[in-house]
């Protein structure tokens, strides 16, 4: 896909404002990164200063004795130069390796301790929980070099709001942090790792091979909040830079941050300014399971295509009443569905299983997550990939484990995969005929370790050296269309 030549006239597109839409204008700064250190290094030169005696006269020798002399010299200083630099060199390896053997003999140790404490917490024990959760907090930090000291420690703290929360009986789901809080962790994640990325190419394909030939089409983003217009600022050109011109699009944005929203419509209206574009953004404070939300979607019209889609998390409960919010997107009888949802496995098709079943299954997964997020920056104190681990990474890993059981949505079953309950609720997944998987693969980085796997349904995984983490699929509605109210 290319964009639009550079001779477009820079003209005034259409703009729609309605009672319930906000632009607000905003910008956005990247974190800088660290510098390296450079380390100088200086060579010492020394000096020996001395009064000239008679005992320090040269001495007379014969020229063929100096030169054999000489030699003997030369041959004693390399026989001490090679045996003093093998014994260096090896001295150096070994401490190298007994370096290295600690760390490892540390990080098994932590692990173990990480298991016992999930073991004991799974039955109850919490006083031994609390002993072995004294002791790791004592072993790991969120600022250490090393990606499983990192991993350990925001496991350790998640795992200690778990055992408070349990010795004062209260297990209710984990207060929504700021939003603008999470935008910002999320786009430093965007920027570290590559599966935000990857992810957008793979649904935005979708999206635009529902969209081929139409006229009228409306994207309902089913939370805006992570990373706010990051998506659509990619889509926009390439909607407008397609045969027969762009169309006339309209965003309607959900997200409980309603200053997020207003940065998204101002980013997205600026944009389409720009690409000479009829556009309309529609920013709705609230959940997609909220009772009242389909109150103020716009209506659809006549001849429009929509396209629902929708970044699954665990930072906060972005959906509400899960119920709701598959009848939302079963109402929008959209064309196409793109879902990204982490692989993760939640223990039962109910999505709060036993404590110690998501231990191990989030065990498994953030630690790929960590490993390459310390592949991709491996600095010790790189800015970005701490706000990144602490503000999106951290917050997942507490509302895993910290809140448990069905108290999570106040006694309501949560979907462990909503790819389950698509395909529950009249929906089969969409053909990848633009090969969606080849696409993302070639714009995958090269020789770190990510990898992209292609199912025969056409779901697209996001891997760390073979292991999935997160799946991107997409989904239309089979059964016939429902009457709208």
């Amino acid at each position: 896909m290319t964009g639009r030549g550079s001779n477009m006239q820079d003209s005034l597109g259409l703009m729609q404002f309605h009672d319930h839409q906000y632009l607000y204008s905003s910008s956005s700064s990247n974190l800088p990164l660290q510098q390296p250190l450079l380390y100088h290094h200086h060579q010492f030169v020394e000096a020996r200063e001395g009064c000239t005696g008679e005992d320090d006269a040269p001495e007379f020798v014969e020229p063929a004795a100096a030169a054999a002399r000489a030699m003997e010299l030369r041959a004693c200083k390399e026989v001490y130069s090679e045996g003093g630099g093998a014994v260096e060199e090896r001295t150096a390896m070994a401490g190298a390796e007994q370096v290295v053997e600690e760390e490892e003999a540390h990080g098994v140790r932590m692990i173990s301790l990480l298991m016992e404490c999930a073991a004991a917490m799974s039955v109850g024990n919490l006083a031994d929980a609390n002993g072995t959760l004294l002791e790791l907090s004592q072993m790991a930090s969120p600022y250490a070099a090393s990606c499983g000291e990192r991993l350990v420690a925001y496991f350790v703290r998640a795992m200690t709001a778990r055992l408070v929360g349990s010795w004062v009986g209260v297990a209710a789901p984990l207060a929504q942090p700021p939003c603008a809080a999470i935008n910002a962790a999320f786009r430093a994640l965007y920027n570290v790792a590559p599966f935000a990325r990857l992810a957008y190419l793979a649904c935005n394909q979708t999206i635009l091979e529902a969209f081929h030939g139409k006229r009228l089409v409306h994207i309902v983003d089913l939370d805006v909040v992570p990373g706010g217009a990051l998506q659509w600022l990619s889509l926009l050109p390439a909607l407008a830079a397609r045969p027969g011109g762009p169309p006339v699009i309209r965003v309607t944005g959900f997200g409980m941050s309603a200053s997020v929203l207003h940065d998204t419509g101002n980013q997205l209206a600026g944009l389409a300014r720009k690409l000479c574009m009829s556009f309309e953004f529609y920013a709705v404070a609230k959940r997609p399971g909220d009772a009242d939300a389909v109150a103020d979607v716009p209506g659809r019209r006549p001849g429009e295509v929509v396209a629902v889609h929708w970044l699954r998390h665990s930072m906060y409960d972005a959906a509400g009443v899960d119920g709701a919010a598959m009848r939302l997107v079963r109402w929008l009888e959209p064309k196409v569905v793109t879902l990204v949802e982490p692989e993760r496995a939640h223990g039962d098709a109910g999505g709060h299983g036993r404590f110690l079943d998501r231990f191990v299954s989030a065990l498994h997964h953030y630690s790929a997550v960590f490993d390459a997020l310390g592949a991709s920056r491996p600095a010790g104190e790189d800015a970005s990939r701490h706000l990144a681990e602490h503000g999106v990474l951290g917050r997942e890993i507490a509302n895993v484990l910290a809140v448990g059981g069905p108290a999570r949505s106040n006694g309501r079953e949560r979907p462990g995969s909503w790819q389950s309950e698509l395909a529950l609720h009249g929906f089969m997944h969409a053909a990848a005929g633009g090969g969606r998987a080849q696409l993302v693969a070639g714009a995958c980085p090269a020789g770190l370790g990510y990898t992209v796997a292609d199912d025969a349904d056409g779901t697209v995984r996001l891997g760390w050296k073979g292991t999935p983490l997160y799946a991107v699929s997409a989904w239309t509605l089979c059964t016939p269309p429902h009457t709208r109210a």
